[in-house]
């Protein structure tokens, strides 16, 4: 299973109540910090915060992300989750949820067309601190999502 056929799942399963981007670059939040790329991120509309998928497809990837410089916090994001495939889930399922802390995890299984297709199996728990979306921001995003998902 690819990051993209990943992408792909969460995508139809969120569209209908939530803007959807795929690979946005999340720039620095006013404290002197840098970017990093985000797999995916949807928000609704009404709630105005972010929610951010990371996408995991090797054990070796999971481990390797909690040793980033920047883990996964800027200011919109209001939750974060990890999407991994179901067989990485089954085949590491101890290990893989004592790493999560407040992060979400959500299974995806790529043969699965409807119903248990992405399943959530840990709710992530809110940030504190997190701004909410202005106007300005949902623009923003949703000019970026327009272009991500038109050029692919």
């Amino acid at each position: 299973m690819t990051e993209e056929e990943i992408q792909k799942k969460l995508g139809r399963h969120l569209f209908l109540k939530n803007i959807t981007i795929p690979n946005i670059t999340m720039h620095g939040d006013g404290r002197g910090k840098g970017q990093y790329e985000a797999d995916l991120i949807y928000f609704n509309l009404k709630a105005r915060v972010i929610t951010e998928v990371e996408i995991k497809i090797s054990i070796q990837d999971f481990r390797a992300d909690f040793k980033k410089k920047r883990y996964h916090d800027h200011l919109h994001v209001g939750y974060l989750y990890y999407a991994i495939p179901q067989d990485l889930y089954e085949d590491h399922k101890d290990e893989i949820e004592s790493l999560l802390g407040d992060a979400g995890l959500i299974v995806v299984n790529l043969f699965q067309n409807k119903g248990e297709a992405v399943k959530y199996i840990k709710r992530a728990k809110k940030r504190k601190n997190v701004r909410l979306l202005n106007e300005s921001d949902v623009m923003n995003y949703l000019r970026i999502g327009c272009m991500k998902w038109v050029n692919r």
